[in-house]
């Protein structure tokens, strides 16, 4: 059922994961040399719950409570989107020849750091 996870939070945590409260993360994905190689930069050590593309990118974020929320695989985020969800794994490709770097901030939903 769709709703089974929704409750396992105290206000306050929801609270804060919601606003990212663990911090952020910058992410990058450079043109490639050829289209052949794309560049592939894998972000996977928190728990991410926004994906904010400063650039358009494209994007494959692996959702970590799939009865909520849904995997992303090679997904075209224009600039200034947001993107909520709980994610694992981010992997920004850049498969363009001479394309502008692709750039965006990720929100954690707790920081052990």
């Amino acid at each position: 059922m769709a709703s089974s996870n929704l409750h396992r939070y105290t206000v306050q945590e929801a609270l804060n994961i919601k606003t990212g409260a663990g911090g952020k993360d910058y992410i990058t994905a450079s043109a490639p040399a050829d289209a052949s190689s794309p560049t592939i930069t894998t972000l996977n050590t928190h728990k991410y719950v926004k994906i904010k593309a400063l650039t358009d990118i494209v994007l494959t974020a692996s959702s970590t409570d799939t009865d909520i929320w849904d995997t992303l695989a090679l997904v075209a985020v224009p600039a200034g989107t947001s993107i909520y969800g709980n994610f694992g794994i981010i992997l920004l490709t850049n498969a363009v020849e001479g394309s502008e770097t692709m750039q965006a901030v990720v929100h954690r939903s707790y920081s052990t750091d």
